[in-house]
């Protein structure tokens, strides 16, 4: 093979497996750093397990609104049990200082508190949960006893939910431990969350009609009610069929995607470019060749005919 050949074997060995590279870690990198995703799609990094292995539930509270045990205990095993993960950790972490203490609370309170108070981020093999647990009500709605705030925030006013079971027959972490589970139901994007669900309320939009029966994604749960008996605490058969549902939808053509085949095209172009860089100059270089021998006048040296004699050029004198 000559040498001619030889580069152009390396060039485009270099280009396909650059696109190769290129197609399989840009879209990624593109997403991450720009926080590109769809809103179903980090429901996705909790349900399967291909970005992410471990979860970690992290809890901070406010003093005197520590997060009951048998609640945090039905929240794990809700997560092993609708995830792929291959572990999920409860840490119970902060006590948030009493200065932070508030009669109502706001989306920019609770942001400031995410922002100074969670210590586990989103990456390496783990995802984080963020439980915030306050002690006053949801500005917005004083009857509201969770909420989340996606994509990996819940947030648990333990006042509204400790006034409920004091006034009732039910034991600690009878409401608290479904209320955990239907906010972790809405980071996983129940009920109708950026797709069409069949069986969502009109009433509470986002949420389980409980057509298939009794429901932890019902309105009820997230709203403070008269509660006589603990509120469900298990997804119904219409809710976990979603969620099979949002762990087989597929990405849209996005900005990662426009980016990563605008890279893949440059990297081809280069490519021909390279190529007929290297070609024209071999031809260039044999022009040259031809050239020179043309321009010097070189001659062949003359060589002097033999003259071949026949028998009858023989002559006897």
């Amino acid at each position: 093979m000559s040498k001619k050949y030889y580069l152009l074997v390396v060039i485009w060995v270099l280009v396909v497996v650059t696109a190769l590279v290129t197609y399989s870690f840009l879209p990624a990198y593109v997403k991450e750093t720009g926080d590109l995703y769809q809103p179903y799609e980090y429901s996705q990094m909790y349900l399967e397990n291909d970005r992410y292995s471990e979860v970690v539930i992290e809890y901070d509270y406010m003093r005197g609104q520590e997060p009951d045990e048998t609640a945090v205990m039905k929240l794990e095993e809700k997560v092993e049990e609708y995830t792929d993960k291959e572990s999920v950790e409860s840490v119970i972490d902060d006590q948030i200082s009493i200065e932070e203490k508030s009669a109502s609370y706001d989306s920019n309170d609770i942001s400031r508190l995410k922002e100074e108070y969670q210590d586990h981020e989103r990456g390496g093999n783990k995802i984080p949960i963020h439980v915030l647990y306050l002690d006053g009500v949801w500005e917005e709605n004083k009857d509201v006893l969770g909420l989340s705030q996606r994509p990996e925030q819940i947030v648990i006013f333990n006042s509204v939910i400790s006034d409920i079971e004091d006034n009732s027959a039910l034991e600690p972490g009878d409401v608290e431990g479904p209320v955990l589970i239907h906010e972790f139901g809405h980071l996983l994007s129940l009920v109708g969350l950026n797709y069409e669900s069949d069986h969502e309320d009109h009433e509470y939009p986002n949420h389980c009609d409980k057509s298939a029966g009794e429901c932890v994604m019902a309105g009820s749960v997230e709203i403070r009610e008269d509660m006589d008996e603990a509120p469900p605490d298990e997804f119904c058969e219409l809710c976990e069929e979603d969620l099979e549902y949002i762990r087989d939808l597929e990405d849209p053509f996005g900005f990662e995607d426009l980016i990563t085949y605008i890279s893949i095209g440059g990297q081809y172009t280069i490519g021909i470019w390279g190529s007929a860089v290297l070609v024209d100059s071999a031809d260039d270089q044999k022009r040259r060749k031809v050239r020179y021998v043309q321009d010097s006048g070189y001659k062949q040296p003359y060589q002097k005919k033999q003259k071949v004699y026949s028998s009858k050029d023989n002559k006897r004198y």
